[in-house]
Parts: structure tokens; C-alpha cells; sequence
């Protein structure tokens, strides 16, 4: 039996850009409900076996403790600004992450871990891009009010802290946490300083 997974980034809540992007989201992503957890998927959803998900949670747990090794605070994560994508009948609207080369180097080996456990040549994974979705619209004039508001809501970008890279599970249409691979200091709140940012 096939089970659902991707890797995702998590952050912390308790600094004002993720209360803005969850009170944005609530709103304006339809997918709110069925994706709670405020999260920056690094690894796309991918199909293995039910019975190897602990051994793959194993490989990844190992391959981040030596990536990250007694390196586990002050790291964060910031964005260069809005953007939007159009998937299937979806507009998604999306925060754009400055992806730094520590992480970069990061998804890619979390990538070719994950796509190693794919026993269907036919669903290997397929790069893709890497953002933050803030909200889903199906029409052009619902996105330019949502971007509107967003451009206002979004003046003032703060960092988000990482807490956590985790791995994901769906369940009856709906992502669980399926365990923390590993997760990071929280940070002290002289650590986030707001800055500017056009958009």
C-alpha cells in the first residue's frame, strides 16, 4: 500500500510575519483547513510503501543531523517578495524565499533520498520551484484584490525562523505531521528585527 509524503520546512508562530501569513491564508487559501501548519514544502509530495516510511524517516533524520551538525539556531528564512503561479485552474499567490546555499544543498539531498525510496519509474519526482503559498484564486479579478491586500499586509517582511524540518503524511485528504526530523532553536525575539522590503 502507497502512502502520500513530502518534506516541508516549518517555523515558528510567535512573530508577526507568520500571524500575518496565517490570518492572510485563513482567508484567501481554500486549503487552510486541509493544511494547517504554517510550512515551506523543500521536498514535493512524493508515493512510497507504508512499510518504508520508518526507514526512510531514519535516512533523513541521519542525513540532518550531519547537515546540521551542533548548528542548530539562528537560522532563518526571508523573502524577496510576491509572486504568482498558475496551477491547473488555480492562481496561486505565493511569498518568493531567498533560498540560501546551506539549505539549497539540504533539499537537494533530502530530494535524492526521497526519490530513491520511489519504486514507480513512472511518479519520480520533478524539481520544482520552492515558494510559500499564502492563497489559491480561481479568477483574475478575485487574485488582483487578494495582491492588493497582500501588498498592503506584506509591506513590512520580517524573517521566519525555522523550527523544524518535518515530514509530512496525508491522511484522508488532509497533511499530518508525521515526525520532526530535526528542529531548531527558537530564536530570542531581539533576533527577528522587521525589515523593509519593496514589493
Amino acid at each position: 500500500m502507497l502512502t502520500k509524503l513530502f518534506v516541508g520546512l516549518t517555523f515558528y508562530s510567535d512573530n508577526s510575519l507568520a500571524k500575518k501569513i496565517e490570518s492572510y491564508r485563513s482567508r484567501f487559501d481554500e486549503k487552510f483547513q486541509t493544511n494547517p501548519y504554517l510550512h515551506l514544502p523543500i521536498v514535493p509530495p512524493f508515493e512510497i510503501e507504508v512499510t518504508e516510511v520508518k526507514k526512510l524517516q531514519q535516512e533523513l533524520v541521519e542525513e540532518l543531523e550531519s547537515f546540521y551538525f551542533e548548528n542548530t539556531e539562528h537560522h532563518l528564512l526571508n523573502f524577496t517578495g510576491l509572486d504568482v503561479q498558475e496551477y491547473k485552474k488555480n492562481k496561486i499567490l505565493f511569498l518568493n524565499p531567498l533560498i540560501e546555499e546551506e539549505l539549497s544543498l539540504c533539499q537537494e539531498s533530502l530530494f535524492s533520498i526521497c526519490q530513491s525510496y520511489i519504486t514507480d519509474r513512472e511518479k519520480k519526482m520533478k524539481d520544482s520551484k520552492t515558494f510559500l503559498t499564502i492563497g489559491r484564486c480561481h479568477d483574475s479579478s478575485e487574485l488582483h484584490a487578494s495582491i492588493d491586500l497582500a501588498k498592503k499586509e506584506f509591506q513590512e517582511f520580517t524573517a521566519l525562523p525555522f523550527e523544524s524540518i518535518c515530514l509530512f503524511s496525508k491522511n484522508n485528504g488532509t497533511w499530518y505531521r508525521e515526525a520532526d526530523l530535526i528542529s531548531f532553536d527558537r530564536p530570542s525575539n531581539t533576533f527577528l528585527q522587521s525589515n523593509n522590503v519593496s514589493i
